[in-house]
């Protein structure tokens, strides 16, 4: 005679609810995360723009100058890499998250006086999904790492940003190398920025 399983144990409603709480603080932390990031990267093309005018004014200052440019593009170019993994990784976190909450939801036990009878969960999340796949508006994310990964279609829209200060960042290392080997004799004959204020002083 086989054994019957054993039914499921009822959940706590309370714990459902921190738990879904939780998923909206990731949500609401990758967003203020995306903002500081993008506060980042428009300070860096600013100090990219001040340094090449710096750097333009005088031919004293173009090696500093292209150093300084190559150096802080880079650094920028790894943070939008590193900005993009975040994402990722606030993504696959929120992901599991809603699974599990799926997983719970037929099995809380509401509080008593909440109800005069018997209460069953409606699987809010888990009908949201369908109704959304119903509806074409989910997609696979192709992200490295996250190809199981589905979410709203406009969740790519999210990586939008960070890849084009990415691509924009890798043009000015490419130009600013470009500009600086078909510069360089003009450069190595002004290395050092106080060459002028030696010049000006000995024509005095």
């Amino acid at each position: 005679m086989d054994e019957q399983a054993a039914p499921a144990p009822r959940l706590s409603f309370d714990e459902f609810r921190m738990y879904y709480e939780s998923a909206e603080r990731v949500t609401n932390r990758r967003l203020d995360i995306n903002k500081w990031n993008y506060s980042i990267m428009a300070a860096t093309l600013l100090a990219v723009g001040a340094i090449l005018t710096w750097a333009i004014s005088r031919p004293a200052n173009m090696l500093v100058g292209t150093i300084g440019v190559l150096m802080i593009s880079a650094m920028a170019l790894l943070h939008c890499t590193y900005w993009i993994l975040q994402i990722d990784d606030f993504k696959a976190l929120n992901a599991e998250k809603f699974r599990i909450l799926n997983e719970m939801a037929p099995n809380i036990d509401f509080p008593i006086g909440m109800s005069s009878g018997p209460v069953a969960s409606y699987q809010p999340f888990e009908r949201e999904w369908h109704a959304l796949e119903r509806k074409k508006a989910l997609a696979e994310i192709s992200r490295s790492g996250l190809h199981d990964l589905v979410a709203l279609k406009s969740s790519s829209a999210e990586y939008f940003i960070p890849k084009a200060f990415r691509v924009l960042f890798a043009l000015i290392i490419i130009g600013t190398l470009t500009l600086g080997i078909m510069s360089h004799k003009q450069i190595i004959e002004r290395v050092s920025p106080f060459d002028g204020v030696t010049e000006e002083a000995q024509e005095k």
